[in-house]
C-alpha cells in the first residue's frame, strides 16, 4: 500500500541527481518542480497539480532524478514503491493513456532542442565535444559520469589537446582552484591573473578575494556573474566568508526571479547554520521570494521574523516589507 507522506513549507522531496525508487502523488497542497533546460541550460520552474505524479520517469528507469522537488504550501502526497505503482497503473488505463501522452508530448520536445542543437551553424570537434562533455559532468560534480568519459577519450585521443585536464578529471582531481576548460595561469606559462578576469571560481582558492569581487559584479547588477562567484564560496565549504556568500546568492537568484530556486538555497543554509549572522537578511529574500510569488502571508511570517533580529540599518526596509503585506 502506497504511504502517505505529510510535507512542510520549505521541505525538499528529493533533489537532482538522487536515487530513489518511489513514486509520488500530489493529494493536496503545491509543490515547484525544477529543471535544466538541455537547450539553454537554465533552470526552468514549474508547478504540480493536485491529482499529478511526479518522479515516474527516474523510478521507472531506475536512473537519478532529473528535477529538484520543493513543497510551497502545506502538501500530502502519497509515495509509491515501483512494485506497488505498476501494479496501480495496471488496473487504471485511464493513466496509463494519460501518462503516455506526457511522454510522448516531452520526448517531441527534447527531440525539437535536440534538432536545434544539431542545426547550430557552430561545428565542434569529436575531442573537443567529449571534453565539453566531461567537463559538464565534473563541473556539475557528477564525478563518476566525468570520469568515465575522460577515460574514453584518453583511449580515443591518448595526444590530444585535452589530454593533461583529461587526465585530471579521470582521476577526480583539479577543481579546487579553477574549473576545467579553464587554464591556470603556470600552465599556459603567463602571469598570474587579475581576479577580475574570470567569475568562474575564487582566484588561488581564497573566499574573501571571491566575496570582494562578488559585491563589485553586485554593484553593477551583473546577477548571474556574481551568483557564480558567490556559489564558488559555498562549494568550498566552511569559511569566514560563508554565511555572507550565501545571503549574497540568494539576493543574485531573486533578482533573477529564481525564487523558487533562491528558498531552496537558502533553506539548506538555514539548516545547516541557524545561528548565522547574516540570518535575518537572508529571512528577508526567502520573504522577498513568497512576495514575488503572491504569498503574502507566508511573506508577512518571514518579515517578520527578519525584524526581530533585523540590525539597524535592515529595519526600515524590513517594517516596508512587512507592512505591504499587510503586517
Amino acid at each position: 500500500m502506497p504511504k502517505a507522506l505529510q510535507f512542510k513549507p520549505n521541505s525538499v522531496i528529493y533533489f537532482a541527481g538522487d536515487v530513489d525508487d518511489r513514486v509520488f502523488l500530489l493529494q493536496r497542497g503545491r509543490i515547484a518542480l525544477t529543471s535544466t533546460d538541455i537547450e539553454t541550460g537554465k533552470q526552468i520552474t514549474e508547478y504540480i497539480r493536485e491529482g499529478e505524479f511526479f518522479g515516474v520517469k527516474s523510478a521507472l528507469g531506475h536512473f537519478p532524478r532529473e528535477e529538484s522537488i520543493m513543497v510551497i504550501t502545506d502538501s500530502l502526497c502519497l509515495a509509491f514503491s515501483t512494485p506497488e505503482f505498476e501494479q496501480f497503473v495496471q488496473q487504471n488505463t485511464r493513466i496509463i493513456m494519460k501518462m503516455l501522452k506526457v511522454f510522448s508530448n516531452q520526448l517531441r520536445h527534447i527531440h525539437r532542442q535536440i534538432e536545434s542543437l544539431l542545426d547550430s551553424e557552430e561545428q565542434t570537434n569529436p575531442d573537443d565535444g567529449m571534453y565539453s562533455v566531461a567537463s559538464c559532468f565534473f563541473n556539475s560534480q557528477q564525478f563518476s559520469a566525468a570520469s568515465e568519459v575522460a577515460v574514453r577519450y584518453l583511449r580515443l585521443y591518448p595526444n590530444g589537446k585535452h589530454a593533461m585536464e583529461m587526465k585530471q578529471i579521470a582521476q577526480n582531481k583539479g577543481g579546487a582552484d579553477h574549473r576545467f576548460g579553464e587554464r591556470t595561469a603556470a600552465e599556459r606559462g603567463q602571469p598570474s591573473a587579475d581576479p577580475g578576469r574570470r567569475s568562474g571560481g575564487p582566484v588561488g582558492n581564497d573566499p574573501n578575494l571571491a566575496l570582494t569581487l562578488a559585491e563589485g559584479l553586485v554593484g553593477q547588477e551583473k546577477w548571474d556573474e556574481a551568483y557564480k562567484q558567490y556559489h564558488s564560496i559555498i562549494e568550498i565549504g566552511d569559511s569566514p566568508a560563508l554565511g555572507k556568500a550565501y545571503a549574497g546568492a540568494g539576493r543574485c537568484l531573486y533578482e533573477q526571479q529564481e525564487y523558487v530556486r533562491c528558498i531552496q538555497l537558502l533553506s539548506v543554509y538555514i539548516g545547516k547554520d541557524p545561528k548565522t549572522l547574516q540570518l535575518a537578511q537572508i529571512l528577508m529574500y526567502m520573504g522577498l521570494c513568497y512576495k514575488a510569488m503572491e504569498q503574502d502571508e507566508k511573506a508577512k511570517a518571514f518579515f517578520g521574523k527578519a525584524l526581530s533580529m533585523a540590525t539597524p540599518d535592515l529595519v526600515p526596509q524590513i517594517k516596508q516589507l512587512y507592512a505591504e503585506c499587510g503586517g
